[in-house]
């Protein structure tokens, strides 16, 4: 069995992935933060969304409840309101990185990596579980 291609894992790995291009672009946007007429880029956001849905056959991702003892899937289901992000701020020589932005874009990118880390770690550890024999 290759756990690489596994569904959790390939997607997580995407995601890890996904994220590594964000903070790259990041980094380039505060290196080149006093470069005139510079304009910062990010990564599209809703990719990682639509890679979900049609991992899912257009379906979305839900919880199978599998045994009556368990909760639904939609138990936690919650509207999340969409944000909208102002234009940063640009200034006389045409740059538009405004560094406390980016900052803040670093520590989110930070945080969701260490998260997807731990997720990652945490399905290797289930897998290890499952395959040691009973009573060990």
């Amino acid at each position: 069995m290759d756990l690489a291609n596994t569904p959790f894992f390939s997607l997580l790995r995407s995601r890890l992935d996904q994220l590594s291009t964000r903070q790259q672009l990041i980094a380039e946007n505060i290196a080149n933060a006093s470069t005139p007429g510079y304009r910062p880029r990010d990564i599209d956001t809703a990719g990682f969304e639509r890679m979900l849905a049609s991992a899912s056959g257009g379906r979305g991702l839900a919880m199978t409840r599998t045994h009556a003892g368990h909760m639904s899937g939609n138990a936690g289901s919650a509207n999340v309101p969409a944000i909208t992000r102002d234009d940063s701020e640009t200034t006389i020589d045409g740059n538009a990185v405004v560094l406390e932005d980016q900052m803040a874009r670093a520590a989110e990118t930070r945080m969701a990596f260490e998260t997807g880390i731990a997720l990652y770690q945490k399905g290797l550890e289930l897998v290890r579980m499952a395959a040691r024999a009973p009573g060990r």
